[in-house]
């Protein structure tokens, strides 16, 4: 398939899918209404209000809530047990106690959060991270073998445990003890443990929070314990710098409790976070105040590097080192691995995209799923996100070893991950996780089985239901957009998943300049504003260099996008962190399109005299442009092409140097539909779906078409 634009052939190549994608994308909402964009009060009241903060109480409890305003850590209906239990060893004197947790991120701070408060009770713990590639993630029998030669009176886990209760009993059975502490869902009823177990994720938790991280879980035991003692241990602010990296790590929505143990965590970060953690901080911040972001894209791929690289145990003695020096060369060592995995993600996204298309086949699908031979484990779940961005469906990363695939699954949009592979459980050997993020394991011979039913859930999921709509906060102007007000927008920190940083809706944009920056991965755009000022601002559009191909300079367009203040050398721009691009009067163009094409299909010939052609225009070269465009697109197992007209009529004009209307696509592909080459439909929400028909001899003459005859008698069709 070739991919062109006006000027010169694309550089990347542009799947399918995604070109599918683009012209069925998500929709824009916008959450401010008309009134509060035309009260005239400040910007950011009106964020605030477009967010529902928008009353007095409200204001309080989004900018003074702090840490005496976390739930009762007692709510949940297990902790009085877990602190009994844990209680009556620690007044033992010299109690043998075992934190057992996972290698990822979240799983390491809270393995450290618990050792740090345990430590300062005068009970240093011993630790058992399991090894990714020689354990596997989670308990295994194996390990609980492991964890019994350690001869621990007492076993806590971190990030782990609710989907293991067998295991859990068969530790309780060898004589010990056992606390677990999680937040991912039960895919085995866990009451035949036995164990006390402190997981706001379970049905029927009392705890009112459901979302902590692991180390969100684990910081609550310890809160618990020190109300329990009439105490606050000294340790307590890095407890909740730890806490706080555990929580956006793991990707966890930045609202409630989250959003405390975070804002504390960041404003305790430089006085009480670990040495090591400093020492990676250094690596990849300026002089700034510390932000949600920095730990998302700066400390926490870090971390993760060890578990992912197969040296678990990097991550785990940074996080506990206090020698400076030490934790320098623990950081080095942690960056050098970080940069490893780049290397081995970037080799097998690419594999895995070939994959996809020779497991799912290069039409429309429904969930990608790429197997290979050889993958490093430690990047599957990364390979699966980037799948996910690329291609917007949930993605399944596998790697075959020995008659067993083993990988990664990533949600998109709505989907919970969870139900879905719950549909397809006799399949698999395990699998766990939550609606965002799952591990499995099936056998190979399994995989056709598995693909099916994975694909049949995901496709009885309504196409509008599995998207997530985007949700801009408010329409800002040129004029509005200027460095003091971006400014202000820190005040919504913390932001990452689930509060963002505000995200604003621009019109009416020129494309005065487009490149491509970060070894072709990213488009830089320079956008000129409409207003009398005709402001030039840059804007960034990461991950998405394949856009290029919809997109020349001279085009007007409209952009979500969240602004951001651009730092070097002393100079401060405005700078846009895309986060959709569109053709400018998107929906409206689109509207009339939808609503012109129906009045032309009526049989009412008055409402048709009233259109009358309207400036339209249907030459012979449009035809054949728009059936070349419908072979390559239309799935040859004939599922239909779903698109937006103003999408379609764009993609033709940036594609074929075609320059044509919404509407005279519609038209065009009424009159195949009229002489059976393709089947049209109205889908009834401003999209139109395309099925190409399967010709026997000799191909249908356009002219027979009633709809071409009546736009010929006007003019409109140029033979």
């Amino acid at each position: 398939m070739e991919d062109k634009v006006r000027k010169g052939s694309v550089r990347q190549e542009i799947t399918k899918q995604e070109l599918l994608n683009w012209l069925m994308p998500v929709p824009w909402e916008l959450a401010e209404d008309s009134a509060s964009r035309e009260s005239g009060r400040p910007i950011l009241m009106r964020i605030l209000e477009a967010r529902g903060i928008d009353t007095k109480e409200k204001h309080r409890q989004f900018f003074d809530a702090s840490f005496d305003h976390l739930p009762d850590p007692f709510l949940f209906r297990s902790m009085q047990e877990a602190c009994h239990l844990l209680e009556s060893h620690l007044d033992k004197g010299h109690p043998r106690i075992l934190i057992f947790g996972d290698y990822d991120a979240d799983g390491l701070t809270a393995a450290a959060l618990l050792s740090c408060y345990l430590t300062e009770l005068g009970h240093e713990p011993h630790i058992l991270i399991p090894d990714r590639f020689d354990d596997g993630y989670g308990l295994s029998p194996a390990l609980v073998d492991e964890i019994e030669l350690h001869r621990p009176d007492l076993v806590i886990t971190v990030d782990t445990g609710t989907s293991s209760p067998e295991l859990v009993r068969d530790l309780m059975d060898r004589g010990m003890d056992v606390i677990v502490t999680d937040h991912h869902l039960a895919t085995n009823a866990f009451e035949e443990a036995g164990a006390p177990l402190i997981n706001p994720m379970l049905a029927g938790e009392t705890y009112p929070f459901t979302q902590l991280s692991g180390a969100g879980v684990a910081l609550m035991l310890t809160l618990a314990l020190d109300q329990r003692r009439g105490r606050i241990v000294d340790c307590r602010p890095r407890l909740l710098v730890l806490a706080a990296v555990g929580t956006v790590a793991d990707v966890m929505p930045l609202v409630g409790a989250n959003r405390i143990i975070v804002r504390e965590g960041l404003a305790a970060f430089e006085k009480s976070a670990p040495q090591g953690l400093r020492s990676i901080d250094r690596m990849g911040r300026a002089d700034k105040c510390l932000t949600a972001r920095d730990i998302a894209f700066s400390l926490a791929p870090r971390l993760n590097a060890a578990g992912r690289m197969g040296d678990v145990r990097l991550a785990l003695d940074l996080l506990l080192e206090e020698d400076p020096a030490r934790a320098d060369y623990l950081a080095g060592e942690l960056d050098q691995l970080n940069q490893q995995r780049r290397l081995v993600e970037q080799e097998i996204f690419s594999q895995a995209l070939d994959a996809v298309a020779d497991l799912c086949g290069h039409g429309a699908v429904a969930v990608a799923i790429a197997v290979g031979k050889g993958w490093h484990a430690g990047v599957m779940g990364i390979v699966s996100s980037r799948l996910v961005e690329k291609l917007r469906v949930p993605a399944i990363t596998l790697n075959e070893e020995d008659g067993l695939l083993t990988g990664s699954a990533r949600s998109y949009g709505n989907i919970d991950l969870i139900r879905i592979l719950h549909t397809a459980a006799p399949l698999m050997e395990k699998y766990g996780g939550h609606a965002r993020a799952a591990g499995l394991t099936l056998k190979a011979e399994n995989l056709d089985a598995f693909c099916r039913k994975i694909t049949q859930a995901v496709e009885a999921i309504p196409g509008k239901e599995r998207q997530q709509a985007h949700l801009a906060d408010i329409a800002l102007t040129g004029v509005e957009l200027q460095a003091d007000l971006i400014r202000q927008f820190d005040a919504f920190e913390p932001t990452g998943n689930g509060f963002e940083r505000p995200l604003v809706w621009m019109e009416d944009l020129t494309i005065e300049g487009m490149t491509r920056v970060g070894d072709g991965r990213h488009l830089k755009f320079a956008f000129r504003t409409p207003d009398p000022s005709m402001r030039l601002f840059d804007a960034l559009y990461f991950n998405r260099s394949s856009e290029e191909a919809f997109y020349a300079p001279g085009d007007t367009v409209e952009i979500l996008a969240v602004p951001e203040i651009n730092r070097w050398r002393d100079q401060e721009t405005v700078q846009m962190r895309l986060i959709e691009l569109r053709p400018a009067r998107h929906d409206v163009l689109n509207d009339q399109a939808v609503k012109g094409c129906s009045r032309w299909l009526k049989e009412d010939e008055t409402d048709k005299r009233v259109t009358g052609r309207g400036g339209l225009s249907l030459p012979a070269s449009l035809f054949r442009s728009l059936w070349q465009m419908v072979e390559s697109l239309c799935d040859p197992k004939n599922k239909p092409l779903t698109f937006l007209p103003v999408r379609l009529a764009w993609l033709l004009s940036h594609r074929y140097n075609e320059e044509v209307k919404a509407l005279e696509v519609l038209l065009a592909l009424a009159i195949f539909d009229q002489v059976d080459l393709v089947r049209l439909s109205n889908n009834g929400d401003g999209s139109f779906s395309c099925t190409k028909l399967e010709q026997e001899g000799k191909r249908p003459a356009l002219k027979d078409s009633p709809l071409w005859e009546e736009l010929k008698v006007l003019g409109v069709v140029i033979e």
